[in-house]
């Protein structure tokens, strides 16, 4: 990364005893990458006097390089310190391999790169360099025109809405190549983590904490990557963290997405919860995912003035999804559109089983064979993604169109096995 003659240097501090550690840094910070060189404090936290805070605060650094030691958590406190006093600087911190609470900790206090010691070379130089990206406003990765949000929502538990958006985030990401977010706003009791496999290390909560410096290379450390190519914004697991969480800071981050990312799939708690109004209020798309059961009718029924009231002037942003549909359903789609004034806009097939293998086994039925729910998915995600109609992907046509001709001129060349006799 380089800068003009013209660009002012930012000012930096360094603070460590590992004499290895301030010979690194001393390495990679220079003027030629827009930093002067650090100001240089060697002594243990517990000698830190005021001759030393004085020096801190005359420099008033931009960047502040932080070794924490041995003793993280007295360094996690002064990290914090550091960042109150210098409210405009990025703190780059190393130090021993932290649990994801101490590191969550470290990085609430304000450290926005840990390195784990001993620090390589290029560790330090993929580190200052994320840190100047961020500082000197360069362009961030994500679209030129803001995203879609869709918003699924189900008028009782257990409607399927969570396992609808997980496939249909995973098959829209498929079919278009474009970014896309899977965020669970199920904030007490999300699974898309469990429907996709993963284990997150960070949640919605711990972004919300944090989004007063959030930007595109931290929201890339609050993202699980699914091998899908699907990014997850988990739910909590622990629902009292969610108390964090408002509806104005909902649709604030619900915004920041949008620029990041061309398609936001937001599964919501099936209440009318402040998160829930906030994620219909900024959503693009709404869908209500039913089943035919007198039960989740009656619920949407109850809850379209509110709806009305959130969506406004755009009542056609809201679909209805019929779920787990059967053709010898008593309740017919017709009959529903009669009851709810609403168009039913698709229906998934009840392919009951295969759902829960995919969902106990962590791996979205979208991704595991063609069962008749997949189909459904497939075809609903395509119309939403403005490709109903459009080729296969390339993998599908590469199948049918060499790969099954070929199995075929295989079996047909091959001798038929002799018979053995038992």
């Amino acid at each position: 990364m380089s800068f003009s003659a013209s660009t002012p240097l930012l000012k930096s501090a360094l603070i460590s005893t590992d004499d290895a550690f301030r010979g690194r840094v001393r390495e990679i910070v220079c003027p030629d990458r827009g930093i002067a060189p650090p100001l240089e404090i060697s002594v243990p936290f517990t000698e830190l006097g005021d001759g030393h805070l004085k020096a801190l605060r005359d420099t008033s650094p931009e960047v502040i390089f932080l070794d924490l030691g041995a003793h993280p958590a007295t360094g996690i406190n002064l990290a914090q310190f550091l960042a109150e006093q210098n409210p405009n600087a990025r703190l780059v911190a190393a130090g021993p391999a932290l649990s994801a609470d101490v590191l969550m900790a470290a990085m609430r206090a304000g450290v926005a790169e840990y390195l784990v010691k001993p620090v390589g070379a290029d560790e330090m130089v993929h580190a200052v360099e994320a840190t100047l990206r961020r500082m000197r406003g360069a362009v961030a990765e994500g679209p030129q025109q803001p995203g879609e949000i869709l918003a699924f929502f189900g008028p009782k538990g257990g409607s399927g809405s969570t396992t609808l958006a997980t496939n249909l985030a995973i098959h829209i990401h498929r079919l278009t190549g474009k970014r896309t977010l899977l965020a669970d706003l199920d904030l007490e009791l999300g699974e898309a983590a469990l429907q996709l496999g993963v284990d997150p290390r960070f949640n919605f909560a711990d972004m919300v904490r944090n989004f007063h410096r959030m930007d595109a290379e931290l929201l890339a450390s609050f993202i699980e990557r699914h091998h899908s190519g699907v990014h997850l914004l988990s739910a909590p697991y622990h629902p009292e963290k969610a108390e964090v969480v408002t509806g104005d800071r909902i649709a604030k981050i619900l915004n920041f997405l949008r620029q990041h990312y061309q398609y936001v799939v937001v599964d919501t708690s099936n209440s009318f919860s402040p998160a829930t109004l906030a994620t219909f209020e900024q959503a693009d798309r709404i869908f209500l995912v039913t089943q035919a059961d007198l039960q989740s009718l009656r619920n949407i029924k109850r809850c379209a003035p509110l709806l009305e009231r959130t969506v406004g002037a755009t009542p056609d942003k809201v679909r209805v999804v019929l779920n787990r549909y059967r053709a010898n359903d008593a309740i017919k789609p017709e009959d529903i559109e009669k009851t709810l004034g609403m168009k039913v806009h698709w229906t998934i097939a009840n392919d009951y089983e295969a759902v829960v293998r995919s969902v106990n086994s962590g791996t979205p039925i979208v991704l595991n064979g063609d069962s008749r729910y997949a189909h459904d998915v497939r075809a609903m995600s395509a119309e939403i993604a403005g490709l109903a109609g459009a080729p296969a992907p390339l993998g599908n046509r590469f199948i049918r169109a060499v790969a099954e001709p070929l199995l075929r001129a295989i079996r047909r060349s091959t001798p038929p096995r002799p018979e053995v006799a038992v």
